[in-house]
């Protein structure tokens, strides 16, 4: 969606003679060195530094990543695994969630093992290894538990389960305050990891972990990365790390040559075509479509998918149904959002009609649009359960903990959070929470925005520059700057007339659902764009599209 920005809110990089040099010494276009020097690297930057960028090398990051407190105990217990073991494998709902569920799944398989796997229902149950289901297991007498997405706070459930005698390994990524669950057998960066480890994802974690340990062969092993790969980018990790972009790199390379036959099945029902994948298709559709089963149904809808197995295209189809429903709970609520007329909140709204598992996607929405703290929170039986998003420079997991005394479960990231609270304490919350969002401190930077001519961009540049990607937290997809020069034809684009296409001398800009924010050009300085490969019937070319009208 197409938005106005004022121009100094921008940061408008130009390339220069420094630009060029860089250029010269790295053996790249201007346009590669442009996007470097706007992520630091320079002129007298290490070779190492350069190849972070350009070249990681994933096996050699790799063998020198610290995942925390070694835990030998967890390494016996996965590779003592055979055939006369029984697993349980205890996920969560979203798509990092799902894709450790099947990784951890996969390897106890790969072992003998006879595994089955659990995750919660959203609404009913909610994040986290929970003291009923605990004793549940208890009772099943599996022979181990594997939590992966979840567990590190989950202290009472974790006892549950090991004072039966049921071992539990815990692979995890989420901050923990207080004492963890476990400490031999739980594998969490955010404990004592190295930088890198700690922006892992929790398939991430446990994928790195199997292959430093040689819990499989590297060659099983790899053919995972599918699912490390979407993981990755469904959970927002930073992008600037290599090994994060490795990870995804490679396995975005088996989705495009030998995808799982669920995935692929979904690719090409939302008009995918495998080979031609690019990042933005799995962000945009496929992601969307996994998370949506545990959005608005059950996520078991979604672990099937990856695996082979019967009644694939009913399972693919009901996804697929499940995200177009979610698109339109989600339209409706964020035109409540827009139209919110409570003065005394304007950072924690709620609506009696708002369903819990479509919130998270919204609340980011808003939290990026207006550039400010969000949390939308919706009624589940006699508890209030809600999504806090925060800016770049917030730290919502800071304003969780200091609201915990009045929170029932509480967990997350530091720009993204999840919390439940009882009925009773739901008016007082608020009102705390709502002063506390008003005060948080935000980084409140400019955005980065590179000078680029469109006329000078072409497929083959524009491919230089993607070997920085992929794009994501802390690698933002470049966003290229054009000055309004008094020249721009406006013409409908599309059967319903919603959308533009703006010839600008030699190029052309496509605005999507732009159709009504060109009423007055007097005051536009320029336009900020983004550059997107499009492929349609075997043929491939460079798409504009305007991402922000610039304004004096």
């Amino acid at each position: 969606m197409v938005e106005r920005c004022f121009i100094d809110d921008l940061n408008i990089y130009r390339p220069s003679t420094t630009t060029a040099d860089l250029s010269v010494k790295l053996g790249c276009n201007l346009f590669q060195a442009s996007l470097l020097e706007m992520r630091g690297i320079t002129l007298d930057s290490a070779v190492s530094e350069t190849d972070s960028w350009l070249n990681p090398d994933m096996e050699k990051i790799l063998d020198a990543l610290d995942l925390g407190i070694a835990s030998p105990e967890a390494v016996a217990l996965m590779r003592n695994l055979s055939s006369n073991s029984e697993v349980l494998v205890y996920g969560d709902y979203d798509v990092d969630g799902i894709s450790s569920t099947a990784i951890a799944t996969e390897i106890a398989m790969a072992k003998g093992a006879s595994v089955r796997y659990y995750i919660p229902h959203r609404f009913s149950k909610g994040y986290g290894l929970h003291t009923d289901i605990a004793q549940i297991i208890v009772k099943r007498k599996f022979d181990l538990v594997i939590a992966v997405d979840c567990g590190s706070k989950d202290v009472e459930a974790v006892k549950i389960i090991q004072e039966s005698g049921i071992p539990v390994i815990i692979f995890d990524h989420h901050l923990v305050e207080g004492t963890p669950a476990l400490q031999d057998t739980m594998i969490n960066p955010q404990i004592s990891g190295d930088s890198l480890a700690r922006k892992l994802c929790a398939a991430g974690v446990i994928w790195s972990w199997a292959w430093q340990n040689e819990i499989l062969p590297a060659k099983k092993l790899n053919k995972m990365l599918d699912l490390v790969a979407l993981a990755t980018i469904a959970d927002c990790v930073s992008m600037a790390s290599p090994l994060n972009r490795s990870l995804v790199q490679k396995g975005v390379q088996i989705l495009r040559t030998a995808p799982r036959q669920g995935l692929q099945m979904l690719m090409e029902k939302l008009d995918i075509v495998p080979s031609s994948l690019i990042v933005e298709d799995l962000s945009m559709q496929v992601i969307p479509c996994l998370n949506a089963a545990g959005r608005l149904d059950v996520a078991d809808t979604a672990v099937k998918i990856l695996f082979s197995g019967k009644n694939l295209e009913s399972f693919v189809d009901k996804i697929i149904s499940l995200n177009k429903k979610r698109k339109a709970l989600s339209s409706k609520v964020l035109a409540q959002v827009d139209a919110s007329e409570e003065p005394d909140y304007r950072h924690v709204l709620t609506n009696d009609e708002w369903i819990v598992g479509i919130l998270s996607s919204v609340a980011s929405r808003v939290c990026n649009s207006k550039n400010a703290p969000v949390a939308l929170v919706a009624p589940v039986g006699e508890n209030m359960r809600g999504t806090l998003r925060m800016p770049k420079g917030g730290d919502a997991v800071a304003i969780l903990k200091e609201l915990s005394p009045l929170l029932n479960t509480w967990g997350g990231h530091k720009l993204a959070a999840g919390f439940s609270v009882s009925d009773s304490n739901w008016s007082e919350l608020r009102d705390k929470m709502e002063y506390m969002l008003s005060k948080a401190e935000t980084n409140g930077e400019k955005e980065e925005i590179l000078y680029w001519d469109p006329s000078e961009l072409s497929l083959d540049i524009w491919e230089k520059g993607e070997e920085i990607g992929p794009f994501g937290m802390d690698n933002p997809a470049p966003i290229l700057y054009s000055p309004y020069k008094g020249v721009a034809e406006i013409s409908p684009l599309g059967k319903a007339g919603r959308h533009i296409k703006i010839n600008i001398g030699e190029s052309t800009l496509i605005g999507f659902d732009a159709v009504n924010m060109f009423n007055d050009t007097n005051d536009f300085e320029g336009w900020a764009y983004k550059p997107r490969i499009n492929t349609w019937r075997n043929m491939t070319n460079l798409q504009l599209i305007l991402d922000k009208i610039v304004v004096s």
